[in-house]
Protein backbone atom coordinates (compact mmCIF):
# COMPACT_ATOMS: atom_id res chain seq x y z
CA UNK A 1 0.00 0.00 0.00
CA UNK A 2 1.30 3.44 -0.95
CA UNK A 3 1.95 5.65 2.09
CA UNK A 4 2.33 9.37 2.59
CA UNK A 5 6.07 8.77 3.02
CA UNK A 6 6.17 7.31 -0.50
CA UNK A 7 4.52 10.46 -1.84
CA UNK A 8 6.97 12.67 0.06
CA UNK A 9 9.93 10.71 -1.32
CA UNK A 10 8.69 10.90 -4.91
CA UNK A 11 8.00 14.64 -4.94
CA UNK A 12 10.97 15.63 -2.75
CA UNK A 13 9.07 17.36 0.03
CA UNK A 14 8.68 16.54 3.70
CA UNK A 15 5.83 14.41 5.03
CA UNK A 16 4.56 17.50 6.86
CA UNK A 17 4.41 19.50 3.63
CA UNK A 18 2.61 16.68 1.81
CA UNK A 19 0.16 16.39 4.69
CA UNK A 20 -0.62 20.11 4.47
CA UNK A 21 -1.23 19.83 0.72
CA UNK A 22 -3.61 16.92 1.22
CA UNK A 23 -5.54 18.55 4.06
CA UNK A 24 -5.74 21.96 2.39
CA UNK A 25 -4.59 23.57 5.63
CA UNK A 26 -1.76 26.06 5.84
CA UNK A 27 -0.07 28.07 3.09
CA UNK A 28 1.73 26.36 0.22
CA UNK A 29 3.04 27.73 -3.05
CA UNK A 30 0.86 26.72 -5.96
CA UNK A 31 3.85 25.11 -7.69
CA UNK A 32 4.56 23.01 -4.59
CA UNK A 33 0.94 21.92 -4.29
CA UNK A 34 0.81 20.89 -7.96
CA UNK A 35 3.99 18.77 -7.67
CA UNK A 36 2.60 17.02 -4.63
CA UNK A 37 -0.79 16.34 -6.24
CA UNK A 38 0.96 15.04 -9.35
CA UNK A 39 2.90 12.56 -7.22
CA UNK A 40 -0.33 11.60 -5.43
CA UNK A 41 -1.98 10.84 -8.76
CA UNK A 42 0.98 8.96 -10.23
CA UNK A 43 1.25 6.76 -7.15
CA UNK A 44 -2.55 6.41 -6.89
CA UNK A 45 -2.27 7.37 -3.23
CA UNK A 46 -5.32 7.82 -1.04
CA UNK A 47 -5.19 8.68 2.67
CA UNK A 48 -6.10 5.82 5.00
CA UNK A 49 -9.40 7.30 6.08
CA UNK A 50 -10.23 4.30 8.25
CA UNK A 51 -7.11 4.88 10.34
CA UNK A 52 -7.86 8.59 10.51
CA UNK A 53 -11.42 7.95 11.65
CA UNK A 54 -10.30 5.49 14.31
CA UNK A 55 -7.72 7.95 15.58
CA UNK A 56 -9.92 11.04 15.59
CA UNK A 57 -13.33 9.50 16.21
CA UNK A 58 -14.75 11.41 13.24
CA UNK A 59 -17.52 10.02 11.05
CA UNK A 60 -16.94 9.69 7.33
CA UNK A 61 -17.83 12.66 5.17
CA UNK A 62 -19.73 13.00 1.91
CA UNK A 63 -19.00 16.01 -0.30
CA UNK A 64 -21.89 17.80 -2.02
CA UNK A 65 -20.78 20.06 -4.88
CA UNK A 66 -23.32 22.64 -6.05
CA UNK A 67 -22.96 25.18 -8.89
CA UNK A 68 -24.75 27.92 -6.97
CA UNK A 69 -26.06 28.85 -3.55
CA UNK A 70 -28.28 31.65 -4.89
CA UNK A 71 -30.67 29.20 -6.56
CA UNK A 72 -33.02 28.31 -3.72
CA UNK A 73 -33.79 24.93 -5.27
CA UNK A 74 -30.28 23.82 -4.34
CA UNK A 75 -30.91 24.89 -0.76
CA UNK A 76 -33.83 22.45 -0.59
CA UNK A 77 -31.68 19.68 -2.03
CA UNK A 78 -28.90 20.36 0.46
CA UNK A 79 -31.35 19.97 3.35
CA UNK A 80 -32.54 16.60 2.08
CA UNK A 81 -28.98 15.47 1.36
CA UNK A 82 -27.85 16.36 4.86
CA UNK A 83 -30.81 14.54 6.41
CA UNK A 84 -30.22 11.32 4.46
CA UNK A 85 -26.45 11.50 4.99
CA UNK A 86 -26.96 11.84 8.75
CA UNK A 87 -29.26 8.81 8.75
CA UNK A 88 -26.45 6.78 7.19
CA UNK A 89 -23.88 8.10 9.66
CA UNK A 90 -22.13 10.62 7.40
CA UNK A 91 -21.31 14.28 7.69
CA UNK A 92 -22.04 16.45 4.64
CA UNK A 93 -19.37 18.82 3.32
CA UNK A 94 -20.85 21.56 1.11
CA UNK A 95 -18.94 23.10 -1.81
CA UNK A 96 -20.06 25.92 -4.14
CA UNK A 97 -18.40 26.25 -7.56
CA UNK A 98 -20.28 29.40 -8.68
CA UNK A 99 -20.72 27.83 -12.15
CA UNK A 100 -16.93 27.92 -12.59
CA UNK A 101 -15.34 24.88 -14.22
CA UNK A 102 -11.90 25.88 -12.92
CA UNK A 103 -13.21 26.16 -9.38
CA UNK A 104 -14.93 22.81 -9.77
CA UNK A 105 -11.65 21.20 -10.84
CA UNK A 106 -9.90 22.75 -7.85
CA UNK A 107 -12.57 21.44 -5.49
CA UNK A 108 -12.16 17.91 -6.88
CA UNK A 109 -8.37 18.10 -6.45
CA UNK A 110 -8.82 19.22 -2.85
CA UNK A 111 -11.34 16.48 -2.09
CA UNK A 112 -9.00 13.76 -3.33
CA UNK A 113 -6.58 14.72 -0.58
CA UNK A 114 -9.20 14.94 2.15
CA UNK A 115 -11.13 12.56 4.35
CA UNK A 116 -13.95 12.13 1.81
CA UNK A 117 -16.01 8.95 1.54
CA UNK A 118 -17.93 9.94 -1.58
CA UNK A 119 -18.88 12.84 -3.85
CA UNK A 120 -22.32 14.01 -5.03
CA UNK A 121 -22.02 16.65 -7.72
CA UNK A 122 -24.06 18.98 -9.90
CA UNK A 123 -21.46 19.71 -12.55
CA UNK A 124 -20.87 23.28 -13.71
CA UNK A 125 -20.64 22.27 -17.39
CA UNK A 126 -20.16 19.43 -19.82
CA UNK A 127 -16.54 18.59 -18.98
CA UNK A 128 -16.17 15.73 -16.52
CA UNK A 129 -12.83 13.93 -16.99
CA UNK A 130 -11.60 15.53 -13.76
CA UNK A 131 -14.54 13.96 -11.91
CA UNK A 132 -13.96 10.49 -13.35
CA UNK A 133 -10.49 10.68 -11.80
CA UNK A 134 -12.13 10.12 -8.40
CA UNK A 135 -12.55 6.42 -9.21
CA UNK A 136 -8.76 6.01 -9.41
CA UNK A 137 -8.61 6.96 -5.74
CA UNK A 138 -11.44 4.64 -4.75
CA UNK A 139 -13.86 7.53 -4.16
CA UNK A 140 -17.43 6.77 -5.29
CA UNK A 141 -19.31 9.62 -6.96
CA UNK A 142 -22.65 10.39 -8.55
CA UNK A 143 -23.66 13.10 -11.01
CA UNK A 144 -26.98 14.72 -10.10
CA UNK A 145 -29.37 15.38 -13.00
CA UNK A 146 -26.60 15.05 -15.58
CA UNK A 147 -26.10 12.66 -18.48
CA UNK A 148 -22.61 11.63 -19.66
CA UNK A 149 -22.70 8.81 -22.19
CA UNK A 150 -19.22 7.54 -21.24
CA UNK A 151 -20.02 7.39 -17.51
CA UNK A 152 -23.71 6.48 -17.37
CA UNK A 153 -23.44 4.20 -14.35
CA UNK A 154 -22.72 7.28 -12.22
CA UNK A 155 -25.53 9.45 -13.66
CA UNK A 156 -28.68 10.00 -11.60
CA UNK A 157 -30.93 11.51 -14.25
CA UNK A 158 -34.21 13.36 -14.29
CA UNK A 159 -36.36 13.06 -17.42
CA UNK A 160 -36.02 16.78 -18.18
CA UNK A 161 -37.18 16.53 -21.78
CA UNK A 162 -40.40 14.73 -20.89
CA UNK A 163 -41.20 17.17 -18.07
CA UNK A 164 -40.61 20.24 -20.28
CA UNK A 165 -42.73 18.67 -23.03
CA UNK A 166 -45.61 18.16 -20.60
CA UNK A 167 -45.35 21.71 -19.26
CA UNK A 168 -45.46 23.34 -22.72
CA UNK A 169 -48.12 20.88 -23.89
CA UNK A 170 -50.25 21.97 -20.94
CA UNK A 171 -50.02 25.61 -22.00
CA UNK A 172 -50.86 24.70 -25.59
CA UNK A 173 -53.97 22.83 -24.43
CA UNK A 174 -55.05 26.02 -22.67
CA UNK A 175 -54.98 27.82 -26.02
CA UNK A 176 -51.54 29.44 -26.09
CA UNK A 177 -49.81 29.74 -29.46
CA UNK A 178 -47.25 32.56 -29.17
CA UNK A 179 -44.42 31.16 -27.05
CA UNK A 180 -41.13 32.35 -25.62
CA UNK A 181 -38.42 30.57 -23.64
CA UNK A 182 -35.66 31.55 -21.23
CA UNK A 183 -32.69 29.20 -20.80
CA UNK A 184 -29.35 29.12 -19.06
CA UNK A 185 -26.21 27.84 -20.75
CA UNK A 186 -26.45 24.57 -22.67
CA UNK A 187 -23.08 23.65 -21.15
CA UNK A 188 -25.43 22.24 -18.53
CA UNK A 189 -27.12 19.47 -20.52
CA UNK A 190 -30.30 19.66 -18.44
CA UNK A 191 -31.13 23.05 -19.96
CA UNK A 192 -30.66 21.68 -23.47
CA UNK A 193 -32.96 18.76 -22.62
CA UNK A 194 -35.63 21.17 -21.37
CA UNK A 195 -35.29 23.24 -24.53
CA UNK A 196 -35.65 20.10 -26.65
CA UNK A 197 -38.78 19.12 -24.73
CA UNK A 198 -40.29 22.54 -25.38
CA UNK A 199 -39.47 22.43 -29.10
CA UNK A 200 -40.88 18.92 -29.47
CA UNK A 201 -44.17 19.91 -27.83
CA UNK A 202 -44.51 22.90 -30.15
CA UNK A 203 -43.67 20.80 -33.22
CA UNK A 204 -46.23 18.14 -32.30
CA UNK A 205 -48.90 20.84 -32.43
CA UNK A 206 -47.61 22.39 -35.64
CA UNK A 207 -46.23 25.40 -33.80
CA UNK A 208 -42.83 27.08 -33.79
CA UNK A 209 -41.08 29.76 -31.80
CA UNK A 210 -39.57 32.94 -33.28
CA UNK A 211 -35.83 33.15 -32.66
CA UNK A 212 -36.33 36.56 -31.06
CA UNK A 213 -38.62 34.99 -28.47
CA UNK A 214 -35.92 32.68 -27.13
CA UNK A 215 -33.22 33.76 -24.70
CA UNK A 216 -30.13 31.58 -24.19
CA UNK A 217 -27.14 31.73 -21.83
CA UNK A 218 -29.12 33.74 -19.32
CA UNK A 219 -27.32 33.91 -15.97
CA UNK A 220 -29.52 34.41 -12.89
CA UNK A 221 -26.51 35.43 -10.79
CA UNK A 222 -25.76 38.42 -13.03
CA UNK A 223 -28.60 40.67 -11.88
CA UNK A 224 -27.17 43.62 -13.81
CA UNK A 225 -27.88 42.10 -17.24
CA UNK A 226 -30.51 39.37 -16.81
CA UNK A 227 -33.49 41.69 -16.15
CA UNK A 228 -32.52 43.88 -19.13
CA UNK A 229 -32.55 40.94 -21.53
CA UNK A 230 -35.92 39.75 -20.25
CA UNK A 231 -37.29 43.30 -20.36
CA UNK A 232 -36.27 43.49 -24.02
CA UNK A 233 -38.01 40.18 -24.70
CA UNK A 234 -41.27 41.40 -23.17
CA UNK A 235 -41.11 44.79 -24.91
CA UNK A 236 -41.14 43.32 -28.43
CA UNK A 237 -44.12 44.38 -30.59
CA UNK A 238 -45.15 40.74 -30.95
CA UNK A 239 -44.04 39.67 -27.48
CA UNK A 240 -44.78 36.08 -26.41
CA UNK A 241 -48.00 35.52 -24.52
CA UNK A 242 -46.64 32.40 -22.79
CA UNK A 243 -43.06 31.78 -21.62
CA UNK A 244 -41.42 28.56 -20.48
CA UNK A 245 -38.54 29.14 -18.06
CA UNK A 246 -35.79 26.53 -17.66
CA UNK A 247 -35.99 26.92 -13.87
CA UNK A 248 -37.92 28.85 -11.24
CA UNK A 249 -35.18 31.45 -10.80
CA UNK A 250 -35.63 32.39 -14.46
CA UNK A 251 -39.39 32.48 -13.90
CA UNK A 252 -38.95 34.92 -11.00
CA UNK A 253 -36.92 37.18 -13.27
CA UNK A 254 -39.88 37.12 -15.67
CA UNK A 255 -42.19 38.10 -12.78
CA UNK A 256 -39.92 41.03 -11.97
CA UNK A 257 -39.79 42.22 -15.57
CA UNK A 258 -43.57 41.92 -15.91
CA UNK A 259 -44.03 44.04 -12.80
CA UNK A 260 -41.69 46.72 -14.15
CA UNK A 261 -43.58 46.82 -17.45
CA UNK A 262 -47.02 46.79 -15.85
CA UNK A 263 -47.91 43.36 -17.27
CA UNK A 264 -50.28 41.28 -15.17
CA UNK A 265 -49.66 37.55 -14.77
CA UNK A 266 -51.48 35.61 -16.16
CA UNK A 267 -53.79 38.15 -17.86
CA UNK A 268 -51.04 39.61 -20.05
CA UNK A 269 -48.36 36.96 -19.68
CA UNK A 270 -48.44 33.26 -18.76
CA UNK A 271 -45.35 31.70 -17.17
CA UNK A 272 -44.35 28.11 -16.43
CA UNK A 273 -41.28 27.34 -14.34
CA UNK A 274 -39.18 24.29 -13.51
CA UNK A 275 -38.04 22.98 -10.08
CA UNK A 276 -40.91 23.87 -7.70
CA UNK A 277 -38.66 25.65 -5.23
CA UNK A 278 -40.20 26.88 -2.00
CA UNK A 279 -40.92 30.40 -3.30
CA UNK A 280 -43.01 29.13 -6.23
CA UNK A 281 -46.07 28.99 -3.99
CA UNK A 282 -45.45 32.40 -2.39
CA UNK A 283 -45.11 34.70 -5.41
CA UNK A 284 -48.25 36.40 -6.75
CA UNK A 285 -49.83 34.65 -8.50
CA UNK A 286 -48.38 31.30 -7.39
CA UNK A 287 -46.18 29.82 -10.10
CA UNK A 288 -47.15 26.78 -12.15
CA UNK A 289 -43.98 24.71 -12.39
CA UNK A 290 -42.41 21.31 -12.84
CA UNK A 291 -41.91 19.64 -9.49
CA UNK A 292 -38.48 18.00 -9.29
CA UNK A 293 -38.58 15.21 -6.67
CA UNK A 294 -35.70 16.59 -4.62
CA UNK A 295 -36.29 14.24 -1.70
CA UNK A 296 -36.25 11.14 -3.93
CA UNK A 297 -33.14 12.31 -5.81
CA UNK A 298 -31.31 13.02 -2.55
CA UNK A 299 -32.18 9.62 -1.10
CA UNK A 300 -31.08 7.81 -4.27
CA UNK A 301 -27.76 9.70 -4.38
CA UNK A 302 -26.84 9.00 -0.75
CA UNK A 303 -27.92 5.37 -1.04
CA UNK A 304 -25.80 4.98 -4.19
CA UNK A 305 -22.66 6.19 -2.39
CA UNK A 306 -23.41 4.22 0.78
CA UNK A 307 -24.05 1.03 -1.18
CA UNK A 308 -20.68 1.33 -2.91
CA UNK A 309 -18.86 1.99 0.37
CA UNK A 310 -20.51 -1.04 1.99
CA UNK A 311 -20.26 -3.51 -0.91
CA UNK A 312 -17.75 -2.16 -3.42
CA UNK A 313 -20.36 -2.55 -6.18
CA UNK A 314 -22.25 0.04 -8.23
CA UNK A 315 -26.04 0.08 -7.86
CA UNK A 316 -28.04 0.82 -11.02
CA UNK A 317 -29.52 4.30 -11.03
CA UNK A 318 -33.05 4.92 -12.35
CA UNK A 319 -34.37 7.61 -14.68
CA UNK A 320 -36.51 9.77 -12.37
CA UNK A 321 -39.75 11.40 -13.49
CA UNK A 322 -40.93 14.87 -12.53
CA UNK A 323 -44.54 16.07 -12.28
CA UNK A 324 -46.48 19.25 -13.02
CA UNK A 325 -47.75 21.48 -10.24
CA UNK A 326 -50.56 23.63 -11.59
CA UNK A 327 -51.15 26.94 -9.86
CA UNK A 328 -52.29 30.31 -11.24
CA UNK A 329 -49.57 31.69 -13.53
CA UNK A 330 -51.00 30.30 -16.80
CA UNK A 331 -54.20 31.73 -18.26
CA UNK A 332 -56.83 29.42 -19.74
CA UNK A 333 -57.53 31.03 -23.10
CA UNK A 334 -60.08 28.36 -24.05
CA UNK A 335 -62.46 29.85 -21.48
CA UNK A 336 -61.98 33.47 -22.55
Amino acid sequence: MVTIKDVAKKCGFSVCTVSRALSGKGYLKEETRKKIMQAVEELNYRPNTLAVNLKTGRRQTLALILPSLTNIFYAKLEQYMESFATQKGYLLYLNNTEYSLEKEKQVIENLIGMDIAGVIIFTAGGEHEHIKKLSRFGIPYVYMNRCFEDDMEHCLRLDNKKAAYEAVNYMIRLGHRNFGGVFQSFANGTHRERYEGMMEALADHGLSCRSGSLLFDVTPEDMATTPNRILSLLQQPDRPEAVFACNDMMAFNLYRAAYILGLRIPDHLSIFGFDDCIMANFVTPPLSTVSVPAKQLSSLAVDFIHHYIETGTVRELPLVNASLVIRNSVKNLTMS
